[in-house]
């Protein structure tokens, strides 16, 4: 039996969470809410040294970083559904998960920090005193480039949806509620679109972010 340390309030802990589902995995998934301190608990720091969401663990294996976990979901118990066995698309798929991690999330996740955090825990986290600037230097470069992909194919990595586009949805997560531009970015907003009519996706949508 799989097991998965998660909570879908968390864009890397939804993205696992919408993978899981759409490969139709039996996964048991027990609920940790980072934001109320549920992540410095001893049982779960056993499991997870960092704190962090989401977790796995199956068998002997435990595994953190959520573009590992949707790698070895697909690997050991998707059938390569969402991933290739062939090194040239796996590579295509690759270069969006390390893009991801180092580009997409960091950035954004400065961007977004004021506005998610007071939305997790208003009484902890006061109101942002400006919204998102979504001009921001550090992120056009990162539209641009999704926007010119997006306009070439219909997903990331090509014709096919994979693991590249649900571990760059995770952080459009919070986009309904921080007031994105889509109609700058046609491209892009007909592939949140498309991710948006995935059942998988919203299964795992949490109120919070609606809007």
């Amino acid at each position: 039996m799989l097991t998965l340390y998660s909570t879908a309030l968390s864009a890397n802990g939804r993205k696992v969470l919408a993978v899981g589902r759409h490969l139709e995995l039996d996964i048991d998934v027990r609920p940790v809410n980072v934001y109320r301190g549920e992540g410095r608990h001893a049982e779960y720091l056993a499991i997870n040294p960092t704190g962090k969401i989401p977790a796995l663990v199956d068998g002997d294996l435990t595994l953190y970083e959520s573009n590992a976990i949707l790698m070895y979901l697909c690997e050991a118990h998707g059938g390569y559904r969402l991933w290739s066995r062939e090194p040239k698309p796996r590579g295509r798929i690759a270069r969006w998960l390390f893009w991801e991690s180092a580009h997409w999330q960091p950035t954004l996740g400065t961007l977004l920090s004021a506005c998610v955090g007071h939305r997790l825990r208003p009484d902890l986290a006061p109101p942002p005193a400006a919204a998102p600037d979504w001009n921001a230097a550090t992120l056009a470069p990162l539209l641009t480039v999704l926007e010119a992909t997006l306009s070439a194919s219909p997903f990331l990595a090509g014709d096919e949806i994979s693991i590249a586009d649900f571990a760059v949805a995770g952080m459009t997560t919070y986009f309904p509620v921080a007031n994105f531009p889509f109609e700058k970015y046609p491209a892009f907003n007909e592939w949140y679109r498309r991710i948006g009519m995935l059942e998988a996706w919203r299964a795992t949508r949490e109120p919070l972010w609606s809007g």
